[in-house]
């Protein structure tokens, strides 16, 4: 499963970014790491960006890396 699969209020563990070196960087610098719990809180309609919730810092994810980074489900 990934985060593009996420359904808004679900809470998810990031296990593992499928991207390029590049992007796993930039992921790694707004805490979108393996091990991070993340919440989706939207999810803007045609292809728009997923919200998630990290600690206390809300970001805007694409939907192609969104795609990328395999999460396992947390009960709520």
């Amino acid at each position: 499963m990934t985060l593009r699969d996420m359904k808004v209020g679900q809470k998810a563990k990031i296990i593992k970014i499928d991207k390029g070196s590049y992007a796993q960087r930039r992921l790694f610098e707004i805490g979108l790491v393996p091990g991070a719990e993340v919440k989706l809180l939207s999810r803007h309609p045609f292809r728009g960006p997923l919200v998630l919730q990290i600690g206390n810092a809300k970001i805007a994810v694409g939907r192609g890396i969104a795609a990328s980074v395999k999460i396992e489900l947390l009960e709520n």
